[in-house]
């Protein structure tokens, strides 16, 4: 069993990780900055009980409670990211878009994607699972995002999508606004969950539901279909305008860690792609995890994936200041199917490729 020194985490933790606090901590504790430092960054192979005892005398006095100590400065590695998410404690909140198709100018019904409700069950089934000596699950609690539209007419209507937008603006500024540790997680694409819009105009630091005019702002695009609902999107639209070659090519545009645009397409049958988006804030003790697919069908296959694979998605690779950060970009290939499996609607995958972005790449994004 490897032993990580969580120094660094403990310090986001409580608002401490700032320019300089490894010098600041070196002089407060009277020891070489390269002592700290190599703590600070997990790469000690031992420590003494004096240095030890000298560490916590000087967190204590910064403001860690004491009785946290010092157990909080040492892990046993990186929990898996469903262990992770129970230890992390607080509720965990699942988000899915509400369908409410429109006739007349009338809601009339409501429902849920079968696909996405399905994810939402593996990662239910998942977390109650648990793990041996464990934490007990997290309470679960469900949020619906309401959105409307005309299923004759893939065109939004800009009245009702002002409406639905201001909901969902409210819905995300509480999500912001809640300071106590959690788990939010948001299934479904833009199209269908408008959440995810906020979320990631939030993340890279642009307006939701409109598009950059100059360079893009997300370091992925997704081009719909012409059956699609055009939902304006900040990563989304009919073409991506950023670029030439395979501009109006269904699927998911993505920018590789030398900044071109590499092509996932969609292939009815044959070829899909989905996102999983995993945030960890250490400051607010509160992770965050977005999964969509291009189509439904992808995105119950990501679910899927991230529930049995859940090493090729967790940690998140990237760090910046207080989060850590991970884009993983999941190319699918789907197994041929009779006529009944289709009318069942199953999803068979022969592989899926996972493809996390660079963190050159997402530092460039996630710093303008």
């Amino acid at each position: 069993m490897k032993v990580e020194c969580r120094l660094k985490a403990l310090l986001s933790d409580h608002d401490l990780d700032r320019h300089g606090i490894i010098q600041e901590i070196a002089t407060g504790i009277g020891v070489n900055r390269h002592t700290i430092a190599k703590l600070y960054n997990d790469r000690t192979p031992t420590v003494s009980f004096g240095l030890l005892g000298r560490l916590c005398n000087w967190l204590t006095k910064n403001g860690v409670p004491p009785d946290e100590l010092p157990g909080a400065l040492f892990g046993s590695g990186r929990a898996p990211l469903w262990d992770a998410v129970a230890r992390q404690g607080g509720d965990v909140t699942i988000y899915l878009g509400e369908y409410q198709p429109m006739t007349e100018g009338e809601v009339t019904w409501r429902w849920i994607s079968r696909r996405d409700s399905a994810v939402a069950s593996l990662i239910i089934q998942r977390l109650s699972t648990g793990s041996e000596g464990g934490p007990r699950p997290s309470r679960l609690n469900f949020q619906y995002i309401p959105f409307r539209y005309s299923p004759a007419d893939p065109i939004v209507d800009p009245a009702l999508l002002a409406e639905d937008i201001n909901r969902t603006r409210t819905v995300f500024e509480q999500t912001q606004q809640n300071v106590t540790p959690g788990t939010a997680i948001i299934i479904g694409s833009q199209r269908v969950n408008y959440l995810l819009e906020f979320f990631m105009a939030d993340l890279f630091g642009c307006h939701p539901f409109a598009l950059p005019t100059r360079e893009p702002r997300v370091p992925f695009f997704s081009v719909y279909r012409p059956s699609d609902q055009n939902t304006p999107s900040c990563f989304g639209g009919r073409r991506n305008p950023f670029r030439r070659k395979d501009s109006k090519q269904p699927g998911l545009h993505h920018l590789n860690d030398r900044g071109h645009w590499v092509t996932c397409p969609w292939v009815r049958e044959e070829e899909d792609v989905g996102i999983v988006v995993s945030v960890k804030e250490h400051r607010r003790k509160s992770t965050t995890l977005a999964i969509f697919g291009f189509s439904g069908r992808a995105t119950e296959a990501v679910g899927e994936q991230l529930t049995l694979r859940e090493d090729l998605f967790w940690p998140p690779a990237t760090k910046l200041k207080t989060k850590d950060i991970g884009v993983f970009v999941c190319r699918l290939t789907y197994t041929p199917i009779d006529k009944e499996e289709e009318l069942q609607g199953r999803v068979q995958i022969s592989s899926c490729d996972v493809i996390p972005l660079a963190p050159r790449t997402l530092e460039r994004f996630l710093r303008r």
